[in-house]
């Protein structure tokens, strides 16, 4: 039987840890993320290709009437999408495919991709997710509340994923060996639909 790529689709509160967890695992795994595209412009240290596809709102539009989106919304003024390419081109190179998303994001993508593996990455309790983004030091007190709204928000979204994989303080590695895990079963799961967008 031949292995089947997996798209994971991986979201969970705001300080779990998602982007140091999916560098760790492009890392070990080859496994590709798939990258937004939006219409702002590049924020300092922000590389095109690497963090964003960064086009002008024309430019943006021009894509998304074409087609060549698979999900795009404005967010706080600029647009923000996925672009197909970022998805199909990787699966039909066999390569694994990894969409860093939000609890809005998810319900999105359950939605229009089938046979994608949904998890959830979460911090052992609340508490441990507060200070974390205390620790940033970025947020100010309304947007330190935000972010503890969508905690509650994403937490309620637990049962809906096909996996948890807890992310503890010191215990990223132990968090990469579950995705890694889960990825080799679900490339041998003969149940698991072949990843593929909805037209």
């Amino acid at each position: 039987m031949s292995a089947k790529p997996v798209v994971l689709v991986l979201h969970g509160p705001s300080g779990v840890g998602k982007d140091t967890v999916i560098d760790r695992l492009r890392e070990r795994t080859g496994i590709h993320r798939a990258t937004s595209s939006t219409s702002r412009p590049p924020r300092p240290g922000e590389a095109d290709g690497n963090h964003y596809h960064f086009y002008s709102r024309e430019e943006f539009e021009r894509r998304r009437d074409a087609g060549e989106f698979a999900e795009s919304a404005i967010v706080y003024g600029d647009w923000k999408g996925l672009e197909r390419r970022e998805i199909e081109e990787p699966l039909k190179r066999g390569q694994d495919v990894i969409i860093r998303t939000d609890v809005q994001g998810a319900r999105t993508w359950r939605k229009k991709l089938d046979g994608a593996v949904f998890v959830f990455l979460v911090a052992k309790d609340r508490a441990t997710l507060r200070a974390r983004l205390e620790a940033r030091g970025s947020e100010d007190p309304e947007s330190l509340a935000r972010r503890l709204a969508e905690v509650e928000a994403e937490l309620a979204d637990l049962d809906n994923n096909h996996y948890v994989v807890f992310n503890e303080e010191g215990q990223v590695e132990a968090a990469v060996d579950a995705l890694v895990n889960i990825i080799e079963s679900e490339r041998r799961n003969p149940s698991r639909p072949q990843p593929r967008l909805r037209e």
